[in-house]
């Protein structure tokens, strides 16, 4: 990932993964305008037996689509995973012909974390417990992410109502 945006498959992404208060994140590289799509989410279509299986096991990236579907999106592939949560975020997730996909709802300058509320259940099953790190949550000052030339990545979180 070099210059000011990713590049995959030759396409221009205004988005990279990045250094965030939690872990990793997902990062605006160009400005992003209100209600622009900005990503999908990527991974196999499981059942819901399949799903609960995995969210028994622990797997946090599974995004329910309907009552008998979800998009298992464990893969480092599903960049989407990176976009952390907020309880003021910036974008919000939908569902599209089937498809999971992450737009804008305010502008996003580059540079700016790129975030979503992933929802009441998720927040009560994963975050509540250890309590609610995003921005308006945290204490302190905000820091600015710092970039990394490396391509090594970490897990990130998702599962029903947020992946």
């Amino acid at each position: 990932m070099a210059g000011s945006s990713s590049r995959k498959s030759g396409v221009d992404t205004p988005y990279r993964v990045g250094r965030s208060r939690t872990g990793l994140g997902l990062f605006a590289t160009a400005a992003i305008a209100r209600g622009a799509f900005i990503i999908d989410y990527k991974g196999r279509r499981i059942s819901h037996a399949q799903a609960q299986q995995l969210e028994a096991s622990g797997a946090r990236y599974v995004f329910e689509i309907n009552n008998r579907w979800s998009i298992d999106g464990s893969s480092r592939r599903n960049l989407m995973r990176y976009a952390n949560h907020s309880c003021r975020p910036n974008a919000e997730s939908d569902l599209i012909s089937g498809k999971v996909i992450l737009r804008a709802i305010k502008a996003i300058k580059p540079g700016d974390e790129i975030t979503y509320d992933y929802g009441e259940e998720y927040f009560e099953l994963f975050i509540k417990p250890v309590g609610c790190k995003c921005a308006k949550c945290a204490s302190g000052p905000l820091k600015p992410a710092r970039t990394r030339r490396s391509s090594a990545k970490r897990s990130g979180i998702a599962r029903s109502g947020r992946p």
